[in-house]
């Protein structure tokens, strides 16, 4: 299940989240260089554990289904986002239980499969590649839009 927690490089289909860089905020059409070398993504199942911190900056996340979606996240939303992942890290390094994990840190737990398994080093790791690749990208562009599942 490590596998699942991987960030890959360019856009992948199925079940994962795409991170594009772009300059404008065209909510309408979503044109991109799907070979740019910042693009990448990630599997829904570590997306979970930052799609809470997420949706407090969308309050339209849950009623306009953006986890299936497109959401342009701008740079200064992007910083505000990434300053939450050290709290997040501290929860996940206390190596709660599981399911406890889940209950305050997954925003729809629903989602989160039955035979779910829980590996501590590879999410944060996986947070650690997800922070680097998205301050990089703000280093060149105003946004980093989220491709939903």
């Amino acid at each position: 299940m490590r596998k699942h927690y991987k960030v890959l490089s360019g856009p992948r289909g199925g079940l994962t989240f795409n991170f594009i860089p772009c300059n404008h905020a065209d909510s309408g059409n979503l044109d991109y260089d799907r070979l740019h070398p910042d693009v990448f993504s990630v599997r829904e199942e570590a997306f979970y554990f930052v799609e809470s911190i997420v949706a407090e900056f969308f309050p339209d996340w849950g009623p306009n289904y953006r986890h299936w979606g497109v959401t342009w996240v701008d740079r200064e939303t992007w910083l505000e986002i990434l300053s939450r992942f050290p709290e997040l890290r501290r929860d996940i390094r206390r190596n709660p239980r599981l399911r406890s994990l889940i209950r305050e840190q997954i925003w729809v737990t629903v989602l989160v499969p039955r035979r779910y398994s829980f590996h501590q080093k590879a999410i944060l790791r996986s947070l650690g590649q997800m922070e680097k690749r998205i301050r990089k990208i703000l280093e060149r562009h105003q946004y980093v839009v989220i491709c939903g599942i």
